[in-house]
């Protein structure tokens, strides 16, 4: 049996107490008391006078409609702008820079209360009340209220994006369609949302385009990519790895081995350290000799030319590709003539999500006959340097390991978290040997 608490000196704390709620008129209201009361045993002050309510607080039932005019919706956007993601605002950080008298901004709060979007809270100091919280109730309803039709355009734009993106299979249109399905997709700008999709689409063509073609194409302006840009890529990376480029589209070769196309026979070894190729030279009638150490994918340039020159250690004699990130079709092209060929495919990107996802979508091209080139989870751990993860990166490898726990190169992913970083190419630039993890294993 539990024995009572002891003798104690009690230690008051205020707080405040709401009473129930009553109605007058079209207006519910309640009283706020501050009491005292101990933050041990819960017993109240003991009060010599009857305790007189120090707030009052009063809500609408949106039985009549606000005017809307211009001085409405900018009180309305005031209050939307200072209470960002809070459901409550004070009266003075509303009334700053408005340059609307004290007594006329009460009056169109008055017609927000009555509207129902807000709930208004008044100090009580004997028989004045001073109007000092603003409580948002309904922040979307006050939403459309300042920008009449917007919700809507944003649920049309975010429905129509899903059902662009949801047959797409490529790592990046996979990547949009999470992004698009989280909650914070529905706060988004319709334009940002069609960017979006549009770059899935793109991503899934495989097709490598000048921005403002790509802009021209899928956003109807060649200029629409300039402003959207820094946004698109904190949420999908580079946009140049994606195919989306301010040049032209050409793929790098260099190495050994030869690559025949348009009845002309190209010999690497003599064209180092690496040529450039038209993408329409190895979408057509392209065959290729592959040398002993069959063909070599290479996300960045960097790393890229240095395979052409014979500064990696353990690729041997191959014919060298830079896949710019993501590869499209040329690349694409050149892989699947050398698994035709018989010829060893092995590729090398960055130790991040991305250059993950780059080795899986060359692996779904091969059937699985690919093989990763320093990309284990030794080689996380072996590396020189390596570079903080971003909540966003360390989010999708969450995501994409919820999603896929199984598979390949699964460890890697988890092994990138463990050590909350990323790996670039260039860091193992140089005598550094790993043993490739192949597709499957």
């Amino acid at each position: 049996m539990t024995s009572p608490p002891g003798p104690h000196a009690c230690r008051f704390t205020q707080r405040v107490e709401w009473a129930d709620w009553s109605r007058e008129g079209g207006l519910r209201r309640r009283d706020g008391y501050r009491l005292a009361s101990c933050v041990e045993c819960g017993a109240r002050r003991p009060s010599r006078r009857p305790r007189r309510p120090e707030l009052l607080e009063v809500e609408g039932d949106a039985a009549v409609a606000p005017v809307a005019d211009a001085d409405m919706r900018t009180v309305a956007a005031a209050l939307l702008r200072r209470a960002r993601d809070r459901a409550e605002v004070r009266l003075r950080d509303v009334r700053g820079g408005l340059g609307i008298p004290g007594s006329l901004l009460e009056h169109r709060l008055e017609a927000l209360l009555r509207a129902g979007f807000i709930g208004l809270v008044w100090r009580i100091r004997g028989t004045r009340r001073l109007l000092t919280r603003v409580r948002l109730r309904e922040r979307e309803a006050l939403e459309e209220f300042v920008h009449p039709g917007r919700r809507g355009a944003r649920e049309a734009a975010l429905a129509e994006a899903r059902a662009a993106v949801l047959p797409l299979r490529h790592p990046i249109a996979i990547e949009v369609g999470r992004l698009l399905g989280e909650p914070a997709a529905g706060a988004w700008a319709p334009r940002l949302v069609r960017a979006l999709a549009a770059i899935a689409v793109h991503a899934e063509s495989g097709e490598v385009l000048a921005s403002r073609v790509f802009a021209a194409r899928y956003l109807g302006d060649s200029k629409a990519l300039e402003s959207l840009r820094p946004r698109l890529e904190r949420l999908l990376g580079r946009l140049d790895a994606l195919g989306i480029r301010d040049g032209a589209a050409a793929t790098f070769l260099g190495g050994s081995g030869c690559v025949c196309a348009g009845g002309v026979r190209l010999d690497l070894a003599r064209l180092r350290p690496f040529v450039g190729l038209a993408r329409e030279t190895l979408t057509g009638d392209v065959a290729i000799e592959p040398p002993p150490g069959g063909v070599v994918l290479v996300e960045n340039f960097a790393a890229f030319e240095a395979c052409c020159r014979g500064e990696v250690s353990g690729l041997g004699d191959a014919l060298v590709a830079w896949t710019a990130g993501y590869p499209g079709r040329g690349v694409k092209e050149l892989a699947r003539e050398a698994s035709r060929a018989h010829a060893r495919v092995r590729i090398w990107a960055d130790l991040d999500l991305d250059g993950i996802r780059i080795v899986r979508l060359v692996s779904d091209w091969l059937d699985g006959a690919v093989e990763a080139f320093r990309m284990s989870p030794e080689d996380v751990a072996a590396a020189p340097t390596r570079r903080p993860l971003s909540r966003r990166s360390a989010a999708a490898i969450h995501a994409d390991l919820a999603a896929r726990p199984a598979a390949w190169l699964a460890d890697t992913l988890r092994a990138l978290l463990a050590s909350d970083s990323w790996v670039e190419q260039e860091t193992f630039l140089g005598p550094n040997p790993s043993a490739p993890a192949r597709a499957g294993g």
